[in-house]
């Protein structure tokens, strides 16, 4: 239990440091930041692996368009995801929460075209497309020992060359994956749910409370809905579930 704790802790972490980082970067994150988690998952080879680098890769690409704070957020659809395409099937739980989600991006892309809101209504869809093939590389992840960790060598370019901030973060997502994989492993890989509701939530909030970063009205207000409507959802599923005496 030790070790299972262990690495949550170290996964709040990690996600609080790479979410500083990163904002730190202001979105520019060099080729090599996100190079060396791929290169470090490669070796596992699977389907699933190479749906998490598309995944990945297509997402880093898009940060250069769009506000940090955006960029962050939509993580949170990762456990909204898990909640709609649960066994606990609620097919009027699962097209209310789908309304709410897809009113409040549309929302956001509408004032992104609009240009009262910073990035591209383009970049927006993309990042939910990747955060979708992120989950869909998740539900058939088995986690295993074989990581290469040469790439993790080139962490020291970055860091000579003053880029502290891109090498936190290829180390931040890295360590995220080492721990998230050490949970699946463990016997308490039933906690890996509660993991995807918190560790968005922890990075998001990070942006929140620090007084370095701000975060549009417009991006708080459908982050705050969508956390809601998922939590809502995920326990009145739960309690659907339950079995009546």
């Amino acid at each position: 239990m030790f070790l299972a704790v262990l690495s949550i802790i170290l996964s709040f972490v990690l996600v609080i440091v790479g979410v500083l980082a990163f904002g730190v970067s202001g979105g520019d994150l060099p080729l090599l930041a996100l190079a060396i988690p791929i290169l470090w998952l490669i070796p596992q080879g699977g389907v699933a692996t190479w749906v998490l680098l598309i995944g990945l890769s297509l997402f880093g690409f898009t940060l250069q368009y769009q506000p940090m704070p955006l960029s962050i957020s939509v993580w949170t659809l990762f456990p909204l995801l898990m909640v709609i395409f649960s066994h606990r099937k609620s097919i009027h739980l699962i097209v209310f929460i789908a309304a709410v989600v897809i009113a409040m991006q549309a929302g956001i892309m509408a004032l992104q075209y609009e240009e009262k809101l910073g990035g591209s209504a383009w970049a927006t869809l993309a990042q939910i497309v990747c955060v979708t093939l992120v989950w869909i590389a998740a539900r058939s992840w088995k986690p295993v020992n074989r990581n290469a960790w040469w790439p993790l060598v080139l962490v020291i370019p970055l860091w000579i060359g003053g880029l502290q901030h891109a090498a936190l973060v290829a180390l931040s997502i890295t360590g995220l994956i080492v721990c998230l994989q050490s949970v699946g492993r463990s016997k308490y890989r039933n906690w890996l749910p509660m993991l995807s509701w918190l560790l968005p939530v922890i990075g998001f909030s990070t942006l929140i409370i620090s007084p370095k970063f701000e975060v549009p009205n417009s991006i708080m207000v459908s982050w705050l809905m969508i956390l809601l409507i998922g939590w809502i959802t995920d326990f009145m599923m739960q309690v659907d579930e339950e079995p009546v005496d």
